[in-house]
């Protein structure tokens, strides 16, 4: 007997999209043991150049112009102005997307990023292809990318997201709020005591974890050299990610507190486990991720566009603060542990706005399409 067929897309495997693509898929593997899950980075469907071109160009403008990219994000003008250049990648796509369909035969298709929504729903457009396709929202707002006729469901992460998909036209009914999937590991207890000790650190002091996601992003080094002045017996872990040159600045630096830095690491959740608060930028996954450990954020360096909103989100449900620059952050950070109660009331709003479930959630929501296709 076989199991039920999924294809599952995101872009880049170092990304919260792939995380969160990951979550399903483990999530659809445990609950039935029989499914045939293929995970696929879309850009892996589109030529090198355009896969090198898209990347490079991402960053260089992230790292460099900030201000550009916040007027390219969700811009109704640039989004009409590339729509021929859309139809021409999704039509050089289509042969290979078609050979990965005819292969895996999927009773249903889920994509974490908009990229490769639009790439299968302009695909089920032109080719009559009647698979339910779900986009899975990874941050707290959606952009003009993501709306499209075809796409049978949308899993968001709020009732705010959701009344932005109303108002540009999408039936109710194809909308569900979910949240966004993280992986299992997020919602189960660690040891904190042992996980700190193992690290060095005292569980009795309280411990700052500093990231900037997988690719250890922002300005960290400001940060940490902000924070090493607080005249608490603070301790910091610093997850650098794949940023090489930033672990061995960290590792080469002499600092008045104890801190602890780290590569790219799977170990995120204990971290969470043993810290008092997290400084970071609000990507999507790791904002989920904090508020499922119910762990109090320090926002710094969102990117404009997508982690802007997630940091508007926060702020306005009173789930995080916001340091306007490195140099803040200490003050901002001393000012949370001189108050324990402020400590607890942005826990409490974590745990109103989690959504730990939301990976079984939507595997649920795929079962439920999937057997409604095969009949």
């Amino acid at each position: 007997m076989t199991g039920r067929r999924f294809v599952l897309m995101h872009i880049t495997t170092s990304s919260g999209h792939h995380r969160a693509s990951c979550a399903i898929g483990q999530t659809l593997k445990r609950l039935d043991p029989l499914a045939q899950i293929v995970n696929v980075d879309a850009f892996q469907y589109t030529s090198r150049f355009v896969r090198w071109a898209i990347s490079r160009s991402y960053l260089s403008i992230i790292r460099h112009q900030p201000d550009v990219w916040e007027y390219l994000y969700d811009n109704p003008a640039v989004h009409r102005r590339i729509q021929h250049l859309r139809v021409l990648l999704h039509r050089y796509q289509a042969g290979k997307l078609q050979r990965l369909l005819e292969t895996v035969r999927p009773e249903a298709i889920a994509c974490t990023q908009a990229y490769p929504c639009g790439m299968v729903a302009d695909f089920k457009k032109h080719h009559n292809l009647s698979v339910p396709l779900v986009g899975v929202l990874t941050d707290y707002a959606p952009h003009l990318y993501w709306f499209h006729d075809t796409v049978d469901a949308y899993v968001v992460p709020s009732e705010q997201v959701k009344q932005r998909f109303v108002t540009r036209g999408v039936d109710p009914s194809r909308i569900k709020v979910l949240g966004i999937p993280i992986d299992r590991k997020f919602l189960e207890a660690n040891d904190r005591e042992a996980t700190a000790r193992a690290l060095g650190l005292d569980p009795t002091h309280p411990i700052i974890l500093i990231m900037g996601g997988g690719s250890g992003f922002g300005q960290i080094r400001d940060i940490m050299l902000s924070v090493d002045i607080l005249p608490y017996p603070c301790q910091f872990v610093v997850v650098a990610g794949t940023n090489r040159s930033l672990l061995a600045w960290l590792q080469g630096q002499r600092f008045r507190h104890r801190v602890v830095s780290l590569g790219y690491t799977n170990d995120i959740p204990k971290l969470m486990d043993i810290a008092t608060l997290l400084i970071s930028k609000p990507g999507g996954l790791t904002t989920s991720e904090a508020l499922a450990k119910h762990l109090p954020l320090v926002i710094v360096n969102p990117i404009p566009g997508q982690e802007a909103y997630n940091a508007r989100f926060l702020l306005s449900h009173g789930a995080a603060v916001q340091a306007g620059s490195p140099e803040t952050v200490r003050q901002t950070v001393r000012d949370l542990l001189d108050n324990p109660d402020r400590l607890a009331g942005l826990r409490r709003r974590n745990v109103e706005l989690a959504h730990p479930n939301a990976a079984a959630d939507i595997a649920g929501l795929l079962f439920e399409l999937a057997d409604g296709h095969a009949e």
